[in-house]
């Protein structure tokens, strides 16, 4: 898709040189009337171009030399742009890893490992061709609240960080290694505005608002956000995964994670689909 502000940019510039080249060699004719086409020149030779000396000595010599400028100075800016964008893709593709981090589509409310304490899970490994090094989790619960109001629906978004989750670190993460992130289930988060949100999927999510606290619609997930460094190529990576928890319409409550436990999984899987396996 084509930038338009990308494209404004480069036509307004294009223009601009091509204005202020022609400007030069109008002043030149008028006050150097037997240098006026050494501009024109210069600017020829500049791209391997041997213009004759008898080109734009005729009555049509401003309209040849304005087309002149005009195609140098496109010519001049393509290998500007081609230069910064040929640049820009050596960056991206061979400096910059292209890290293929996969999470399940769907988690896990689990009460397997204890059942006093429930978790929401959620797969996560790296099918890059190296290993990672020092991949750094970080999770936040995100709560979409539709509400009514005498202007007509509103929509809010809350963001609550998740502290106790585990793993916060992976020192070594190798290809194909399936992880499992564990989310406490029954958890008291807190923000700026709200003290204690009680997050406990699995139930309305009606239980975790305040009393008094009305609304139409309400969604819930778990954003990922995983950082590392590429063991090849020593750079940074930064990537986001999201998770639907649940959501509540009305009365009518709708849990996205699946109840049970992941199957068991070898050290080392062959393809992400492995990652959604589920057993009762």
């Amino acid at each position: 898709m084509i930038n338009r502000e990308f494209t404004r940019i480069i036509a307004f510039y294009t223009a601009g040189v091509v204005v202020v080249l022609y400007v030069m060699w109008v002043l030149l004719q008028l006050a150097l009337p037997e240098a006026h086409i050494n501009i024109v020149h210069a600017l020829a030779s500049a791209f391997g171009i041997n213009l004759p000396d008898d080109m734009l000595q005729d009555s049509s010599s401003g309209l040849r030399a304005f087309a002149v400028i005009v195609i140098i100075s496109v010519l001049s800016l393509g290998l500007v742009v081609l230069n910064v964008f040929f640049g820009a893709v050596i960056t991206t593709i061979f400096i910059r890893p292209r890290v293929n981090m996969v999470t399940s589509a769907r988690g896990v409310l689990s009460v397997k490992w204890n059942p006093a304490s429930p978790y929401v899970l959620v797969r996560l490994a790296s099918f890059h061709r190296h290993g990672l090094a020092d991949v750094r989790l970080s999770v936040m619960l995100t709560v979409q609240e539709t509400r009514a109001t005498p202007e007509g629906d509103d929509t809010f978004v809350s963001f609550f960080p998740i502290e106790n989750f585990t793993p916060q670190r992976i020192l070594v993460m190798k290809p194909k290694m399936p992880w499992s992130i564990a989310v406490p289930a029954d958890a008291h988060l807190s923000n700026s505005m709200t003290k204690d949100y009680h997050f406990h999927p699995g139930e309305p999510i009606t239980q975790s608002f305040s009393a008094g606290k009305n609304f139409k619609h309400v969604k819930r997930s778990l954003d990922i956000l995983i950082q590392g460094v590429d063991t090849k190529s020593y750079t940074e990576f930064v990537i986001h995964r999201k998770t639907d928890i649940d959501e509540q319409d009305g009365d009518k409550y709708t849990l996205h994670l699946h109840r049970g436990a992941f199957k068991s999984l070898p050290l080392e899987i062959a393809g992400p689909e492995l990652l959604e396996q589920y057993v009762d």
